[in-house]
C-alpha cells in the first residue's frame, strides 16, 4: 500500500475517499491539522486567539517524515491546499508550487495574474484599502461588486449601488483576522506574496449564466474535466442547483476550457485539480471569470462519476500518487446529475435534523443518491459557513435521464428529509 497523506479531511472525504484509496492501493493518513479552527470562527463561542499557522505546519511536516509518504493531497483550498504544497515541497513529493496555490487563493494576486494572462475575461477591479478613504474614493463607477481578497464561500461578498454604501460596506467586509492571519503567516513565511489579505476587491458587476469549471494539471498539461451549470433562485445570489454537463453552447465552452488552459499553464500551476467559476453573458458574448479556486470542487465529485463513470477523487489522488488520471467522458450511468440545494431566507435554530437512517431511507429508493445534511443541532444556519444572504442546510446529489425526472427525483428525496427550525416543524421544500 502507498501512504498519501490527507490535510483537513471533511465529512465529504471520509464518506468518499476509503473505497476510491482502496481500489488505487493507497493507504490515507488523515490528519486533521487545524481541527475545526477554519470552521468555528463564525461561532460566538469561538476562541479569539489566532494560530501559530507556520508552527503547525512545521510540527505537521516533522510528524510525517518518517511515514514514508508516496504523496499528500487535501479537498480544501485553505488552509488544505495550500499545506499541501508546503509539504510537497519540503519532502520531494508531486505538487504544485506554493506561490501557484497562494496566488489563487489571494484574490487580488489572482485578478493580477489574470490580467496578465487572459485580460480580455478579467472584469475591471479596484483594490480597496478599509483605513484609506482615498482607496475607496477612488472607486467611481456605480454599482460594483465588493469581496474580501480572502474568503469563505460568498462571505461579505455585496452588490454596492452608491458611494455612501460603500463607505458604509467596506468596514464591516473584511473577514476575521483570526481568519485571515494564518494567511498572510504563510504567504511572508513559504511565498512570494507581499500585501496582506486584509484588504477588499471593487469588480465591475457582472451577469450572466454562471458555471463551475472543473479540471486538473498533470506535469504541466491542464485538462478540462467538464463545466457545471449553476441555476440561481432569482432575483438572489443564492444557488438553487448544479446541473451537469452544462447546457451552455459547445462554442462557449471551447472559450472556456481555453481560458483554463492559458491561465493554468501562464502561473505554473501543476499536479493538483482546480476550479474556475466563470460567467457567460448570452446578450454580449462575454465571458468572464468569478474566481479561480486551487482545488478540487468537493460538491461535484459523483456528479462526474454519475454522467462520465469516474469520480473526482480518483483523480485527486492519482495526482497524490504522481499518477496521470485517465478522464472518459460520458462512460457513466445517467445523463444528467444535479446538486440540489436545500435552503432558508431565515436565519433559524436548528432543533433536528435528518437521521442516519433518514439519508439511508433516501438511498432505498434512489441508491444513485448523496445526501448531505449540514445543519447542526442547537445552533443557528448563520454559525456555520453561509452565504450573504441565505442559509444552505443541506445537500441532495442525484442522477437522471433527463431534468424532468431529475426534479421528481429531487422532490421525493426532500419530502423524505424531514428538519425542525426554532419551534416550528417545517418540510424540507
Amino acid at each position: 500500500m502507498k501512504n498519501v497523506l490527507f490535510i483537513a479531511p471533511t465529512a465529504r472525504d471520509f464518506r468518499a475517499l476509503p473505497q476510491i484509496a482502496e481500489r488505487l492501493g493507497a493507504n490515507l493518513i488523515w490528519d486533521e491539522f487545524a481541527g475545526d479552527y477554519f470552521d468555528d470562527f463564525l461561532q460566538s463561542d469561538a476562541s479569539p486567539t489566532t494560530m501559530d499557522i507556520v508552527a503547525l505546519i512545521e510540527q505537521t511536516i516533522d510528524a510525517h517524515r518518517k511515514d514514508n509518504l508516496v504523496g499528500v493531497t487535501s479537498a480544501v483550498g485553505y488552509p488544505g491546499m495550500s499545506v499541501v504544497a508546503i509539504m510537497a515541497q519540503r519532502l520531494g513529493l508531486p505538487g504544485p508550487s506554493v506561490d501557484a496555490i497562494m496566488r489563487c487563493e489571494h484574490k487580488y494576486y489572482s485578478r493580477l495574474a489574470q490580467r496578465t494572462a487572459v485580460g480580455q475575461f478579467t472584469p475591471d477591479f479596484k483594490l480597496i484599502d478599509p483605513d484609506n478613504e482615498e482607496t475607496i474614493d477612488q472607486v467611481r463607477d456605480f454599482p460594483v461588486f465588493i469581496k474580501p481578497v480572502k474568503s469563505c464561500m460568498s462571505m461579505n461578498a455585496f452588490a454596492v449601488k452608491s458611494k455612501d454604501e460603500l463607505f458604509h460596506r467596506v468596514h464591516t467586509a473584511v473577514m476575521p483576522r483570526r481568519f485571515t492571519q494564518p494567511f498572510d503567516d504563510m504567504a511572508k513565511a513559504y511565498s512570494r506574496l507581499d500585501l496582506s489579505c486584509n484588504y477588499l476587491l471593487a469588480e465591475e458587476l457582472l451577469k450572466g449564466q454562471q458555471v463551475s469549471l472543473e479540471g486538473y494539471v498533470y506535469n504541466g498539461k491542464p485538462v478540462v474535466m467538464g463545466i457545471v451549470d449553476g441555476e440561481m433562485i432569482p432575483g438572489t445570489l443564492s444557488f438553487n442547483r448544479w446541473i451537469y454537463p452544462s447546457q451552455l453552447p459547445m462554442p462557449v465552452q471551447k472559450r472556456m476550457e481555453q481560458i483554463a488552459v492559458d491561465f493554468f499553464s501562464h502561473i505554473g500551476y501543476d499536479n493538483a485539480m482546480f476550479n474556475m467559476e466563470l460567467f457567460w453573458d448570452e446578450q454580449t458574448d462575454r465571458i468572464n471569470i468569478i474566481e479561480i479556486n486551487p482545488k478540487i470542487a468537493s460538491q461535484f465529485p459523483d456528479l462526474f462519476e454519475k454522467v462520465d463513470g469516474i469520480n473526482s477523487y480518483e483523480i485527486l489522488l492519482r495526482l497524490a500518487l504522481g499518477e496521470e488520471p485517465v478522464f472518459r467522458k460520458r462512460q457513466g450511468q445517467f445523463k444528467i446529475a444535479g446538486s440540489c440545494v436545500l435552503r432558508t431566507f431565515e436565519d433559524k435554530t436548528v432543533i433536528k435534523k435528518p437521521t442516519a437512517e433518514d439519508v439511508q431511507q433516501v438511498q432505498n429508493v434512489f441508491p444513485d443518491a448523496l445526501v448531505t445534511v449540514i445543519a447542526t443541532e442547537g445552533r443557528k444556519l448563520s454559525e456555520q459557513s453561509q452565504d450573504t444572504s441565505s442559509y444552505r442546510y443541506g445537500l441532495i446529489n442525484i442522477g437522471a435521464q433527463s431534468l424532468d425526472e431529475l426534479e421528481k427525483k429531487n422532490e421525493v428525496c426532500k419530502s423524505m428529509l424531514p428538519y425542525q427550525f426554532a419551534c416550528e416543524s417545517v418540510s424540507s421544500s
